[in-house]
């Protein structure tokens, strides 16, 4: 009988291992359509991930009130292709790639290709 118990005890615990999901995350990642703004969410970016890139480190110069120029000054960006952008090729899979998610990423991608506003 304690051989059956211990069986079925193992089978128990098995069945409910087998069942367990594990629920995949997966980064939201933002329509192309959907409007990006460079102050609200390229700059805070650039605040939180890129913090060598200031007055006196290595270029481009990510603080905000200069980041913006700092990009057009080094021709970071191709305004509506990003794919030719070297920020976004950094960024992507580059250099940078490591210091931004794929959420961020494409934020900057889809920023790039709408123009590359300073809004």
């Amino acid at each position: 009988m304690k051989k059956l118990f211990n069986l079925l005890s193992i089978v128990l615990v098995v069945y409910t291992l087998a069942a367990c999901e594990y629920a995949k995350i997966y980064p939201d990642i933002p329509s192309p359509s959907t409007p990006v703004s460079y102050a609200t969410d390229i700059q805070p970016i650039f605040t939180k991930g890129c913090t060598c890139h200031k007055p006196g480190g290595p270029a481009p110069d990510l603080v905000a009130g200069s980041s913006y120029q700092s990009l057009k000054d080094n021709s970071l960006f191709v305004a509506g292709d990003a794919a030719s952008s070297i920020l976004y090729q950094k960024v992507s899979s580059g250099t940078m790639a490591s210091y931004c998610d794929a959420t961020s990423a494409a934020l900057i991608k889809n920023w790039i290709n709408q123009g590359a506003l300073n809004n």
